[in-house]
């Protein structure tokens, strides 16, 4: 019998907990965007991981705690990224929020975004605290940065003074969050379909564009 190790395969049975903990995470995903939270079983979730329904109780208390699980694994994943491109200190503010918005909307897994956002519509009323905590730690944690990152510009004379960070971030964050939700609809709805590049780089270019000073030379180069 030719064993895992000498393939240099790790059978799921072999697989360490953090490994195992992922698959369960990604097959709930799966699962919940698929069927609706309120119609899942936690047994159809094993199943799609390969695992007993008591290998998830392992891991998560409940159906609810593999909820939460799942929405924190996936905004994690984006913003651990936007958390890196925040210590470059050394980076204009308009090049620092660039970055941030780039981390979080398109450096993460794209074929999951849809599975995510259908997710999060189902849960807002059947799950509400788990629905805020995706609001609390994500959309505002997100826009809140981004202003204080329009306030540090201020400071240094790079974005106008009387210009409202806190409104500017907040209408920049939403309007790409149901930009991105919306591409699910792409197959159905052409006419919203459109490139993920584009819609980050020019929707940060408008958001820049109404803060810069007049001639604001090296400032926005920099962006």
């Amino acid at each position: 019998m030719v064993s895992a190790m000498s393939t240099g395969k790790v059978l799921r049975w072999e697989r360490r907990p953090e490994e195992r903990r992922i698959e369960l995470l990604e097959a709930a995903l799966q699962v919940f965007s698929s069927q609706g939270y309120r119609n899942t079983r936690l047994e159809e979730v094993a199943e799609s991981a390969g695992v007993t329904k008591g290998t998830i109780y392992h891991y998560f208390e409940n159906k609810e705690a593999l909820l939460i699980g799942v929405i924190e694994h996936y905004q994690a994943l984006a913003f651990d990224r936007a958390e890196e491109a925040l210590r470059d200190v050394g980076l204009s503010a308009s090049a620092r929020i660039r970055l941030v918005v780039r981390k979080v909307f398109l450096d993460a897994d794209h074929s999951r975004r849809p599975m995510v956002s259908l997710l999060l519509r189902g849960v807002a009323h059947e799950v509400p605290q788990a629905h805020q905590r995706w609001l609390r730690d994500g959309p505002v944690w997100l826009w809140t940065v981004i202003a204080q990152l329009v306030a540090e510009g201020q400071q240094r004379g790079e974005f106008r003074q009387d210009a409202d960070g806190e409104v500017g971030a907040r209408l920049l964050v939403s309007g790409l969050l149901v930009q991105v939700m919306w591409q699910q609809h792409a197959a159905d709805v052409p006419e919203v379909s459109v490139d993920q590049d584009r819609l980050i780089d020019s929707g940060v270019d408008l958001f820049l564009a109404g803060l810069w000073c007049a001639g604001p030379g090296e400032a926005r180069r920099a962006g």
